[in-house]
């Protein structure tokens, strides 16, 4: 026999502490990637308890409003219609120049997916959006 039972056992040993140093190099990674790029999921009715905090709340849009004038700001209000919305999603017109479609018209009465900070702004729950990609259509 070219191996003794204590070589076996050895190799065998040897074999699993490598075997869990990958596994817990790998759920080390796992975690770290899904805390930086997870985002919590939370429902319209509770986002007002995530001000500072990056989540993703999907509802459908009830009503929509893009200010007149030079400085055009897109709203995005959710729940009850304005001035009753649960929380408004608010983009800017200097990121407007980041969509590829006009958010007021497309987005209207839509169910979407929105990532991004919960802010409050005079007593009002908002998610100020930069970018096409922090909103997601859902059919």
């Amino acid at each position: 026999m070219l191996f003794t039972i204590n070589t076996k056992l050895t190799l065998l040993v040897m074999f699993k502490r490598r075997e869990m140093k990958t596994l817990i190099i790998f759920l080390f990674v796992a975690i770290g990637l899904g805390t930086l790029y997870g985002q919590q999921t939370v429902s319209t009715d509770s986002i007002k308890f995530f001000e500072g905090k990056t989540i993703t709340v999907c509802s459908k849009v009830s009503s929509t409003f893009m200010t007149k004038g030079d400085k055009k700001t897109t709203f995005l209000n959710f729940g009850p219609e304005y001035p009753n919305q649960l929380f408004t999603v608010v983009i800017y017109q200097e990121d407007l120049q980041n969509f590829s479609y006009v958010p007021a018209e497309k987005l209207e009465r839509k169910k979407v997916c929105i990532t991004g900070e919960v802010k409050v702004f005079d007593g009002a729950v908002e998610i100020a959006v930069e970018k096409e990609n922090q909103i997601r259509i859902v059919n």
